[in-house]
């Protein structure tokens, strides 16, 4: 499916008068504006573009040098730009409250769009066209939005023991994140979806009605988990995106002749989306397919899922991340500042892990402090190292050493200028 938007450009003349100079000095200035660009949204009888729509201009050189957005299709803009060749690129559902999103001064074509905290991915679309705008002329751009993203619109397991009290469905591996010219990045994604036992008490659906996920790395692997047990099922086919997909599914116990299995049917729908595909798969005990008991919950001191155990308490375990950045600037800027560029990186922070990364508190620095050298020796990817690393205490942002035993918290970011890490935790429920 694609959405159009098209670009009118009409050349507006500009008229600049030069004087002579005593002295042979020579300035480059930006060209005057003398072309305009009106930008208006269409689509086809079917197709619904996703808004708003925010649209970035970039230069030869690379530069952005005009962002601005649609709200609906009655809009239409107008950009003033000096005649020359440039790449314009769509984002489509691009709200702000849901996504952190480029500013113009920010902008390149492989910026990443990331989740604000707590939001869930919703209709996403992008697009790439060029347009060489020349004064005295019509220039014309046709932009085509390609929706990013797939919908899982339906998910139903039946017939589950009425004594269960937990149901659930992972999806992975996903893409981890998009970028500004609709490319994809990291490998390591994925999506739990809970479900919601219904009336009849055997009967378990999706709690919301639509869960978009960016598209699967190859054939991904289903695993629904049934309270302590959990199946694993191997895809035949990718989940790309621009499908629905709705996946019903109906447990069958054990008989004397056969084992406990979970029956799956599905389809891959296309609503000019795109074309209808089925899929059918069996699960269960004595099946070929993989199943696998559900997670014991770890010892603190012990690796899991290539984390170092912070802490437990009952089901919940708090991890220490295996990887870490010192690629934040943190120069000349004020808390609000430093806290949106570290959740710019936390948002898109070892999906596969944990969705709910945050900064480590003075409690957990000072446990990791204590302990550097043990955590250093166990089978951790990445080892602690000597340098600050950033805290979080009484709301506010610290940075710290922690290979020594008591930490020194400082808030001095402006007059320190070496590199500070990244090294984040989170705390799961193992059920």
């Amino acid at each position: 499916m694609k959405k159009i938007i098209k670009f009118y450009s009409a050349a507006m003349c500009g008229l600049l008068t030069l004087g002579s100079c005593a002295q042979e000095v020579i300035n480059d200035p930006e060209p005057e504006p003398n072309s305009m660009l009106k930008v208006m949204t269409r689509s086809g009888e079917e197709a619904v573009v996703a808004y708003p729509v925010r649209l970035y201009v970039f230069g030869d050189d690379g530069k952005c040098k005009n962002m601005q957005i649609l709200e609906d299709a009655s809009n239409q803009l107008s950009v003033k730009l000096p005649e020359g060749t440039y790449s314009v690129y769509g984002l489509g559902g691009a709200d702000a409250t849901r996504y952190v999103l480029p500013s113009q001064e920010e902008a390149s074509a492989t910026s990443v769009i990331s989740l604000q905290s707590g939001q869930q991915l919703g209709d996403l679309m992008a697009g790439q066209s060029t347009v060489s705008l020349s004064a005295n002329g019509t220039n014309n751009l046709t932009i085509g939005l390609n929706r990013k993203v797939m919908l899982i619109k339906s998910l139903v397991i039946k017939d589950v023991p009425a004594g269960t009290g937990a149901v659930s469905v992972k999806i992975a591996p996903l893409r981890e994140s998009i970028c500004l010219d609709g490319s994809y990045q990291g490998e390591k994604g994925g999506a739990t979806i809970s479900l919601a036992k219904q009336d009849d008490g055997t009967t378990w659906k999706m709690t919301s009605e639509n869960n978009y996920l960016l598209p699967s790395v190859n054939k991904p692997t289903i695993t629904i988990t049934i309270d302590n047990t959990s199946f694993s099922y191997n895809c035949a086919t990718e989940m790309t995106a621009n499908h629905k997909i709705n996946i019903e599914g109906t447990y069958k116990p054990a008989t004397v002749t056969t084992p406990t299995e979970v029956t799956l049917t599905g389809t891959i729908t296309g609503a000019t989306w795109e074309e209808e595909k089925a899929i059918d798969f069996n699960f269960g005990e004595g099946t070929n397919e993989q199943e696998t008991p559900a997670a014991s919950v770890p010892k603190v001191g012990e690796i899991y899922q290539g984390c170092y155990v912070l802490a437990v308490d009952e089901n919940n375990v708090t991890l220490l991340s295996p990887s870490q950045t010192d690629n934040i600037d943190h120069s000349n800027v004020d808390q609000v500042t430093l806290a949106s560029r570290i959740n710019k990186k936390l948002s898109t922070w070892e999906q596969s892990i944990s969705t709910s990364w945050r900064l480590m508190n003075r409690e957990e620095a000072e446990y990791i402090a204590k302990n550097y050298k043990i955590i250093n020796s166990t089978e951790i990817e990445n080892k602690l190292n000597g340098s600050k690393y950033y805290v979080t205490y009484n709301d506010e942002i610290y940075y710290s050493a922690l290979s020594i035993s008591s930490l020194e918290l400082s808030k001095d970011f402006a007059n320190y200028d070496k590199s500070i890490f990244l090294r984040p935790v989170t705390t799961i429920t193992i059920q």
